[in-house]
């Protein structure tokens, strides 16, 4: 007879109620995710011949900031799994769109841009609920095994999206591309309904609410320093996203296969590291492990501008995700220790839209500096990284704690989070 699994392992998580559900859908939600990143870039470099298009492309994720504070109001309102539904389902027909626009050859690049700027203001519906629920269906002595495997969920979005979506548009095109994203959207929009979301009845208007939510980040000094040190270290994701694509395109004359392996590889290591600092734990040695995460690649991004070649890019992959890994999890796991259970989806909402705006701005930074030299966008990535390591020494100590606001009795429910 097996042993029971133990309360406090891996399987202990995946036996909890919703969690293995929600896990399949942000799983295939997060592929297709990886997949649109990495076909938009292709595609811009392909259809329009412009590594600054291409920037671009990363550039106008900057109209999710805005929408953030509302986002996360609307996942305390509606319940996170409505607000992640919404999210895939909606790209579901973004992308759709984008299919059949390129199948009719209409898509322009007014259209392209516009299709993305749609499709990108609701990520953080998803972004936010998923962060949001997954503490609500797990207890707080499994959340770094728990945020561990929701890493393994984003590391193997990043194994499997960019190598599907090398392969595809290499083999096939960008039409079975972008059909098989639209797909993948559907189905994870579909499987993340039947969670229960965690809807709370709010009397105040959505505007209070969200304000309420961005008064919260600003008054938490953790939150705050944490998207100082965020925006620069994904600022320089950003700059890589780009920068790699056009190195490995345009420099080394490579394929669209190959530039989807090399992120896989980024995955691949990701895979590992992620689960074995899950295992360890986190608890009061967050800031080192994302100093580490950010400071850990900076030679061999030195390297691989100064000595570029296919060698060295995957050397770079290697290393880039086995720092990745920790990073994540020390990541997801001081956010949910700094916020207050009752303000998850507004503050994390906040905080995910801030940090990734580092993101759209190193990308829009990257397709400029690799229109002259992908070489040197990738030094610049490095500094930038390095900058972000030093930041997150300096995140300062708080409780979860900020600004008072109204507690129903479906709120204080809600601040204890329960296996069931």
């Amino acid at each position: 007879m097996n042993a029971p699994p133990r309360p406090h392992s891996y399987s202990g998580v995946l036996r909890l109620r919703g969690v293995r559900q929600l896990l399949v859908s942000t799983t295939l939600g997060r592929t297709a995710n990886q997949m649109t990143s990495l076909v938009l870039i292709l595609l811009a470099l392909r259809l329009f011949h412009s590594p600054v298009l291409a920037g671009g492309v990363v550039l106008v994720q900057l109209v999710a900031v805005p929408v953030g504070p509302f986002a996360g109001a609307l996942v305390d309102r509606l319940g996170s799994s409505v607000m992640i539904a919404v999210d895939f389902l909606l790209a579901c027909l973004v992308t759709a769109a984008m299919a059949s626009l390129y199948w009719g050859h209409l898509l322009a690049v007014g259209p392209f841009l516009l299709l993305i700027v749609v499709g990108t203001m609701t990520w953080p519906f998803s972004g936010a609920g998923v962060k949001a629920l997954l503490p609500k269906l797990v207890p707080p002595p499994l959340w770094d095994r728990a945020n561990a495997v929701d890493s393994v969920t984003s590391v193997v979005a990043l194994i499997a999206g960019p190598a599907l979506a090398g392969t595809i548009f290499g083999l096939a095109g960008p039409l079975p591309a972008l059909l098989v994203i639209s797909v993948l959207y559907l189905i994870s929009g579909l499987l993340v309904l039947g969670i229960p979301g965690s809807a709370k009845a709010r009397v105040e208007p959505l505007l209070g609410q969200a304000l309420g939510g961005l008064r919260y980040f600003l008054g938490n000094r953790s939150l705050r320093g944490l998207a100082m040190a965020m925006v620069p270290s994904n600022a320089s994701m950003g700059i890589l996203m780009v920068a790699v694509p056009v190195l490995l395109l345009h420099s080394l004359r490579a394929g669209p296969q190959l530039v989807g392996w090399v992120w896989a590889v980024v995955g691949g290591f990701s895979l590992g590291s992620a689960l074995v600092i899950g295992r360890l734990g986190t608890k009061g040695r967050e800031r080192k492990l994302l100093a580490l995460s950010m400071a850990g690649p900076v030679p061999l991004m030195l390297a691989a501008a100064a000595f570029p070649s296919v060698g060295m890019t995957l050397v770079l992959a290697a290393g880039l995700g086995t720092c990745l890994g920790p990073g994540d999890v020390a990541l997801f796991s001081l956010r949910q220790r700094a916020v207050d259970p009752a303000w998850y989806g507004r503050a994390i909402a906040v905080s995910m839209t801030l940090n990734s705006s580092g993101g759209a701005l190193g990308g829009g930074l990257g397709g400029v500096l690799a229109q002259t030299s992908p070489e040197m966008a990738v030094a610049v990535a490095a500094m930038v990284s390095m900058a972000g390591a030093g930041l997150a020494l300096m995140i300062p100590h708080s409780r979860p704690t900020g600004p008072a606001s109204p507690r129903s009795a479906s709120d204080q429910g809600l601040s204890s989070v329960s296996p069931a």
